[in-house]
């Protein structure tokens, strides 16, 4: 207590570093509780304080991991006072007494402040609270401490004396004479563990001058002060105390055990004596060394565990820990176990045994104890016991199910899916489980407090409980009897179940016994007269809650205490209410009050640690401790103040551990509920809080951050003092520095490993349950749910579902297609990220990245993947092909009872199901529980229609039910009477309605009327008569004109003001036709029709009495049926969807634009426009997915898998595409996210061939056909198109990138501007095998093999000369001197100047040069392979060759991806299948490496450093694109280790590596992907400049490609005579005949009018 500066030092200083790094390296927490701080000094000796010191103690004993104890600096020269004893017994006290009077000491001071209290056991003299005497003791102290210090000597003068005469045993004397100091010495070090002991740090501080000092001082008193003799003994006693544990008793323990000791000497001058820079000094060094022998003791005691439980293991073990905690409470003991036991040896019972009773009786403990005892109940078996405690903590009915079935599947050994099942799969999972319930292996389920669960999924009505149950499974519930009807749903569900059991109240003389007992245990009894009382309380309630509160109350009572009927309350609650109340007044209202709602408001709980730092951040708690004559800048609320609250409610307050961390928790519901009833009820004191919370969560006041200090006006210091004239003004504020913790997703330990680190489980845990319940929506939105390090905390940590679930939950935000785009990606990931967490940066630059132009606000979250993935992959995805887009996906609850008859699409807002029962369910955008019942009607539907915000039905028995879907409320039943047959009086179905908010148009099957309702009344209006049947009905923008479409195609208008009368029909000539149809356009004072068939009819309805047809187009012979009709009146489109063919209109210049047919042997059954018309969406009859085509190109650029069924209806709502299966699945698709997709190029053919300029802002591709596509390398999108006339074989990139050159097949040579897109020349030539542009880009060498190879001007196209042989994989020198390649196992030099052979490398008759390449590094040398296995430098000016190594035969095959660095230090020699032959020529080491499977695609980069490799991925039971399809991987040369990876999800056809380490992927499909390899995000130049790029992209909703056609025939024509005379060979040379080839031509997009889809449709 004497050592407060060093106290301060160390709080400051070091304490918070060692917390970071515990969290950091060990994922655990780090506290100090320091009982001397916060204290006031005259309490530090007071024995109250003294016994909660210790038991604060022996709790850290019990609870650490790591160091318990710490003595730091307080040994010193100053033993420390011992403490008054609060309890005396009777004898000794007496003893006491009696010796001081016969000494002659006045003892008036004992009897004043000790009271005989005949309720201890046995008979004690206790010391009175302080405030018991003095009313006002912060104000009169000096008083109470004058009168302490004489008791102190008292004792010591007589106590001595009784120790001397034997009256007193000198064990027992020694309370009288020990100080705080040794006292906690020997508790943590004598009789201790070894281990116990390593655990403990004591540093010992010696100043002789001090020593020498109080020497002088104690004998100066002694000799010359004879009245403070005493005193003067005293102190040399305390001294000989303090020389023999400091000299003594610590050195034996060091002597005997590894106890850590640290000792210093001050050595002062007499003169100057321990100066301030003297003690300074002193702090500064041990806060230094303190540090660091921390965390050295730390590492040496506490075991770094870095696994990860997973969430089964997680949840068994916190429902275990809850099972033994509540079974610990059962003390009373219960008749009714006898009935559960007999309940469980029952071998078939069928129903559950429900356990019911009312408020605190005792159900959870009850079943505790019960699933503590099943297997000493059942002894011959092993059961399988699953107790689940139901809280506010547990979750949705789906995570309770879910924890449930994987508990019995790990039980019975049982594989699972447990990813995203929706609580319909999971209660069939469940159900199929039970049945694994065998008499050796019985299962015995026990859910307490089932009226706990929460509303969602419809789980109070108990429909997911199993009706029987299979013989050897057992299930025990708990409920109330009243509430939310639990009980009558089971007695409905269960009628011939008779196992119920009902928790009798507790017998009146069995409480009183108990409460005896624990009063002996605790050395107490209550008088008599007391016991009346607590007889007559035990009368009216003896629930075991109210037990605990009494025996809580009663432990305080004296002997002398005055009890009446009003001491003691009459139930649970007001006993709280008083325990709280005695609380506050102890501990201050203000700190109980808030601590008690931080204890309660959090989720799961709150550990001790984060009580302090929340108590610290609560500006009113921390005045209580603010002095402002200190003005610290750091300030904390003091760990001992928490403590002694928290072991005041420790019987109420149980400890689990969730994911490493310990937290506290009510055990009993009641105490939340009296807190919050208490102080709670102000809705912005909840808010408040629940922000608070968060934002330390969110670490906003970590790192020093200062928060300001408010409400200025109310500060004052410690409780003692009072300071009116140091009151701050209320406008100043004064930051202070909480000390709060760092607040990371994940504690990194700095290592590169991707698995290292620990999950900040509890920010996880509570940040978005408070941001929630604070309000903050859109903060946990961008802050958190679109943050990189949630999602990787929340995987690493095994919670996906829970991740997943949270998305949907935020749903129908600002920030609804982001999220949905996450969860999507997420459920379709999730087979990858539950196994390896560590990929989510990569599946987010792959799958994310493509859709970011219609996700704006997830540019940072894509950054912090790029910054994260480059710490542990050095791989990038720049640009990504789409595999898929996300979705949603829900099932109908109930589909299996009744089948869906219908869906209907509610105005794009909501989406209507309706089942054969009648039954109505709507689904929602953001609806994650899937379905919302709307109605149960009771009514077999005949037909739905919807408009607008209403819902009209049509039932079987005549009537017409209206619905107000905003609600959603059923207005009313329509008194209405339709068209009756007269022969059969049937009610014949209703066809639809429209309504223009007043009004009410229906119109029925088979019927030539309208009927129109007021829809306010219900109270038909008119009936609107036409020529024929009514087929269709639409209403003028203004709704003042109705027009109904009728057979034969006609057409009536009616005005719907006044009395609604009729004012034209006209019909088409078409009149075996029925108007399907009507569509009116206000601005173009047109109304047009669609008839059955497809045929159009346009009306000029300028004089609306006085139609005039405008345009009529039909097609007499076209018998395909309509099937749905689109029209976009922005766009100008009119989709019609037929069986056979689709349709598209253009409505402002009324001609066809395109026309799309069915697959062979299929027909559409559904289509829908795009939501900008680009796109089409059509479903197939039969088919499980729906086509996605693009009407730009032609091309099918994906498809939806519904995963199901076929597609019953497919709608399209504002934002979103539905489809609805025929078994009752339901999925969306956001439409901005297919508008995304399809503006990703890709060509629609196997792509062979990528070329890439130096300068890399765009590439080339090649797929076989006529065009070769360049791409933009930022946007990832075709740019322009170069078409030929006929198919491409080959193509050359200049190395300035200005000039492309093809050839096709034909033997056309092109040479395009890649700039403008000019066809610059079109040469008509031989059919050329290879082309090769020189690096100066001035000259190109077009090899064939039918014909002589021409070597000719780039620009001008003239020739330079001719080349007779025709050499095979050819390649130009750096300086483009030569053209090297193979001829007849030679390898030949050929002049690009004369076209003559130069140089030639040649082989034995037995070998033959296989491979080459030219080092670049060198140009005048070039690294050859013979078919021998010799490895040669060739120097091809000198003709030198020197041969280096001989490699073995099975290295030998496969040779085609042979390739040298630019230096030829390395080289890939071959690739057989997985393994890649590598040859280091600088050590002569040739190493294989072995990739995951068999290898596609390899490159060496040119600088030797990686080699990029294409392999198929290893193999899995999954068929997920992340487990079938190739990988992309990045192996360091040096080291042998991939260094990074990329899941490509589709098969690669081509490869290229460029100079810059940008690996660009063709697709068979014809995208393409951009990769990039990077050390770390600063070195990596093209990611950067891609995140720079990636914010300013244009978002537009179409691009459009540039086409550059090339010449319609060619300009320079090569005569073959020309050529040969060019060129005269030096050897004879024969070419090789030429190969014959047949061309298939492909067409033009644009061509066809009829498209065909292109998938291959399978049934």
């Amino acid at each position: 207590a004497n050592f407060k500066e060093e106290r301060k030092a160390l709080r400051e200083t070091v304490y918070l570093k060692i917390r970071e790094h515990c969290r950091y390296t060990f994922g655990l927490d780090f506290q100090v509780i320091d009982m001397y701080e916060g204290v006031d000094p005259d309490d530090v000796n007071d024995d109250q304080v003294r016994q909660v010191r210790m038991e604060v103690l022996q709790e850290c004993l019990e609870s650490s991991a790591g160091p318990y104890f710490l003595v730091s600096a307080l040994i010193r020269e100053q033993y420390g006072s011992p403490c008054l004893p609060a309890r005396i017994e009777a004898s000794e006290f007496e003893e006491i007494i009696q010796v001081a009077q016969q000494e002659s000491l006045n003892t008036r001071v004992l009897t004043k402040w000790y009271q005989r209290d005949e309720n201890a056991v046995p008979p004690a003299y206790c010391l009175l609270p302080k405030k018991t005497l003095l009313p006002h003791y912060y104000s009169q102290v000096r008083p109470a401490i004058e009168d302490f210090e004489e008791m102190k000597l008292i004792f010591n003068a007589v106590v001595t004396t009784c120790i001397e005469k034997e009256t007193i045993m000198e064990e027992n004397g020694k309370k009288y004479f020990t100080s705080g100091l040794e006292e906690e010495l020997r508790f943590a070090l004598e009789n201790r563990s070894q281990t116990d002991i390593k655990r403990c740090l004591c540093y010992i501080h010696k100043i002789p001058f001090l020593s020498s000092q109080r020497e002088r001082w104690t004998m100066k008193k002694a000799e010359f002060e004879p009245d403070l003799a005493i005193e003067a003994f005293n102190d040399s006693r305390s001294y000989r105390m303090l020389l023999q544990l400091r000299d003594e008793f610590l050195p034996s323990v060091v002597a005997s055990s590894s106890l850590r000791v640290y000792t210093s000497t001050s050595n002062c001058e007499l003169r100057q004596g321990y100066t301030d820079e003297m003690k300074q000094e002193f702090i500064s060094g041990l806060c230094e060394h303190f540090y660091h022998d921390m965390l050295s003791l730390i590492e040496a005691t506490v075991s770094r565990n870095t696994e990860q439980l997973d969430t089964l293991m997680e949840e068994a073990l916190q429902n275990a820990a809850l099972c033994n905690i509540y079974s610990g409470l059962y003390r009373l003991q219960c008749k009714e176990s006898e009935q559960v036991k007999a309940y469980l040896s029952q071998p078939d019972s069928k129903y559950p045994l429900v356990v019911c009773g009312g408020p605190c009786s005792g159900k959870t403990v009850f079943l505790a104890h019960c699933a503590k005892q099943v297997r000493s109940w059942l002894p011959e078996c092993d059961p399988v016991v699953i107790a689940r405690f139901i809280r506010g903590d547990c979750g949705t009915l789906s995570q309770i199910l879910l924890s449930i079935c994987q508990q019995m599947a790990f039980g019975y050994k049982k594989s699972i899916k447990d990813t995203f099942l929706d609580i319909n799969s999971l209660q069939g999972v469940m159900m199929n489980l039970v049945q694994e319930s065998s008499s050796q292996q019985p299962l015995i389920v026990i859910l307490d407090g089932v009226d706990q669960i929460s509303e969602a999924e419809n789980a109070q009505s108990l429909w997911w409980l199993p009706k029987t149950l299979p013989p050897f499974a057992k299930l025990l519930l708990s409920t109330t009897p009243k509430k939310y009807g639990i009980l009558e749903a089971l007695k409905v569900i269960y009628p011939c179940s008779s196992q119920y059991l009902h928790l009798s109240p507790k017998e009146k003389r069995e409480c009183s016994r108990l409460l005896q007992a624990d009063l002996l245990v605790s050395k107490r009894k209550i008088t008599s007269g007391q016991q009346v009382y607590v007889n007559d309380a035990l009368k009216g309630c003896t629930l075991p809650l109210y037990v605990e509160m009494l025996r809580k109350e009663v432990l305080q009572w004296p002997s002398s205490l005055d009890v009446t009927e009003e001491s003691l309350e009459k139930n649970v609650h007001e006993s709280i209410k008083k325990f709280l109340c005695s609380l506050e007044e102890k501990h201050g209202p203000v700190l109980v009050t808030k601590a008690l709602i931080y204890l309660t408001i959090p989720k799961s709980g709150i550990t001790e640690t984060e009580l302090a730092d929340i108590l610290s951040l609560d500006d009113q708690v921390l005045l209580q401790f603010f002095s402002p004559k200190e003005a610290p800048c750091k300030l904390r609320v003091p760990g001992c103040v928490v403590a002694k609250l928290l072991l005041d409610l420790k019987r109420f307050l149980g400890r689990r551990y969730i994911m490493r961390s310990q937290v506290l928790f009510w055990t009993n519901r009641h105490f939340p509920l009296v807190i919050c009833r208490r102080y709670l009820t102000q809705q912005s004191l909840a808010l408040e809080t629940h922000n608070t919370i968060a934002n330390y969560f969110n670490g906003r006041w970590a790192f020093g951050r200062a928060k300001p200090l408010m409400n200025m006006q109310n500060i004052f210091g410690f409780p003692k003092t009072s300071m009116p004239g140091n009151t701050i003004p209320h406008h100043m504020k004064i930051y202070l520095d909480r000390q709060q913790p760092s607040q990371p997703w994940l504690f990194s330990n700095g290592s590169a490993l991707p698995k290292s680190g620990f999950t900040n489980a509890r920010k996880i845990q509570e940040l978005l349950y408070h941001l929630k319940r604070g309000g903050k929506q859109t903060e946990l939105c961008r802050s958190i749910l679109m943050n990189l390090g949630f999602h990787q905390a929340m995987l690493k940590a095994g919670r996906l579902n829970t991740l997943v679930s949270e998305l949907q939950q935020a749903f129908q935000t600002a920030f609804d297609k982001e999220l949905r785009l996450l969860s999507g990606i997420l459920q379709s990931s999730a087979c990858l990220l539950q196994t390896s967490p560590e990929e989510l940066t990569t599946v987010i630059q792959t799958r994310v990245c493509t859709f970011l132009e219609m996700c704006p606000s997830l540019s940072n979250f894509i950054k912090q993947a790029y910054h994260e993935g480059l710490k542990i992959s050095s791989l990038a995805v720049l640009q990504s092909s789409i595999t898929s887009i996300p979705s949603t996906c829900v099932k109908l609850p109930s589909v299996g009872l009744s089948p869906v008859t219908d869906v209907i699409d509610a105005n794009g807002k909501l989406t209507i199901v309706i089942q054969e029962n009648g039954t109505l369910w709507a689904w929602e955008k953001g609806l994650v529980n899937g379905f919302k019942c709307l109605s149960f009607t009771n009514f077999k539907i005949l037909a739905a229609r919807c408009f607008k915000q209403f819902l009209l039905l049509s039932t079987v028995c005549n009537r017409l039910l209206l619905y107000y879907l905003s609600s959603p409320l059923l207005i009313d039943g329509i008194p209405c009477q339709p068209h009756i047959t007269v022969a059969t009086d049937v009610v014949e179905k209703m066809q639809g309605f429209l309504t223009d908010g007043s009004n009410l148009f229906i119109w029925f099957k088979n019927t030539t009327f309208v009927e129109v309702f007021n829809l306010n009344s219900r109270v038909r209006r008119a009936r609107l008569n036409c020529k024929h049947v009514v087929t269709c009905l639409s209403l003028s923008h203004d709704a003042q004109y109705v027009f109904c479409g009728q057979q034969k195609s006609t057409v009536t208008i009616f005005d719907t003001q006044g009395q609604s009368c009729q004012l034209a029909t006209f019909s088409s000539d078409l009149a075996g036709r029925s108007v399907h149809s009507l569509f009116h356009c206000a601005s173009k004072k047109e109304l047009f029709w669609v008839d059955n068939f497809g045929n159009l009819c346009v009306w000029d309805v300028e004089a609306i009495k006085e139609p005039e047809l405008g345009k009529e187009f039909c097609n007499l012979n076209d018998l395909d049926e309509i099937v749905m009709v689109e029209h976009s009146l922005e766009e100008n489109v009119l989709l019609l969807c037929k069986r056979i063919h689709i349709v598209l209109w253009n409505t402002e210049k009324w001609v066809i634009e395109d026309q799309y047919r069915a697959p062979k042997s299929h027909q559409f059954s559904h289509a829908v426009l795009g939501k900008i018309c680009d796109v089409i969406i059509a479903a197939l009859e039969g088919c499980p997915f729906l086509l996605l085509w693009k009407s730009s190109t032609g091309q099918c650029i994906l498809t939806l898998d519904t995963g199901h069924n076929c597609v019953l209806k497919m709608a399209k709502s504002q934002s979103d595409l539905m489809a609805v299966t025929a078994n009752g699945y339901l999925k969306s698709w956001d439409l901005d996210l297919i508008v995304g997709a399809s503006l990703v190029s890709k060509t629609g053919t196997k792509i062979k061939c990528v070329l890439v300029p130096p300068e890399e802002d765009y590439f080339y591709t090649a797929d076989g056909t006529d065009v070769v596509y360049k791409w933009n390398c930022v946007s990832g999108i075709i740019d322009a198109n170069f078409e030929h006339e006929d198919l491409v074989n080959n193509l050359a990139l200049s190395d300035s990138g200005e000039y492309l050159v093809t050839s096709e097949f034909s033997g056309d040579i092109y040479v395009w501007n890649t700039q403008s897109g000019e066809n610059v020349n079109r040469i008509r030539s031989c059919a050329v095998t290879q082309i090769l542009i020189t690096p100066n880009s001035n000259v190109v060498i077009t090899l064939c093999e039918s014909n002589l190879s021409t070597v000719w001007k780039l620009t001008t196209a003239h020739i330079v000369c001719n080349i007779h042989p025709f050499i095979k994989n050819a390649v130009i020198t750096p300086e483009s001197t030569f053209v090297l390649g193979l001829h007849d196992g030679d390898l030949l030099a050929v002049s690009l100047w004369s076209g003559c052979v130069s140089k030639r490398f040649s082989c034995t008759s037995q070998s033959e040069v296989t491979a080459f390449k030219a080092l670049l590094d060198y140009p005048d040398y070039v690294v050859l392979l013979t078919s021998c296995g010799y490895l040669y430098t060739w120097k091809v000016s000198e003709e030198t060759i020197c041969r280096q190594f001989q490699l073995p035969s099975q290295c030998l095959s496969h040779l085609e991806m042979f390739q040298t660095s630019a230096d030829g230090r390395y080289a890939i020699i071959s690739v057989i299948g997985a393994t890649i032959n590598i040859l280091d020529t600088g050590f002569g080491n040739l190493c294989a490496l072995e990739a995951k499977g068999p290898v596609l695609h390899a490159t060496l980069t040119v600088d030797g450093r990686y080699v990029v490799f294409i392999c198929r991925s290893e193999f899995c039971s999954c068929s997920c694109d992340f487990h079938s399809k190739p990988i992309l991987s990045i192996l360091e040369v040096s080291n042998g280790k991939v260094v990074g990876h990329c899941f490509l999800c589709k098969d690669p056809s081509a490869m290229t590596v460029s100079d810059d380490h940008q690996v660009y992927v063709g697709f068979e499909d014809g995208a393409t992907g951009i990769y990039s390899i990077a050390e770390d995000l600063e070195s990596g130049v093209k990611i950067k400049h891609y995140l720079t790029q990636m914010e300013s992209r244009e978002k537009c909703s179409s691009r459009n490609q540039k086409q550059y056609l090339g010449r319609q025939s060619p300009n320079i024509i090569w005569k073959e005579s020309s050529m040969v005379e060019r060129g005269v060979p030096i050897e004879d040379f024969t070419p090789s005949t030429m190969h014959d080839r047949m061309h298939h031509r492909k067409k033009g997009n644009g061509l066809l009018k009829i498209r065909s889809w292109a998938p291959e449709i399978k049934g």
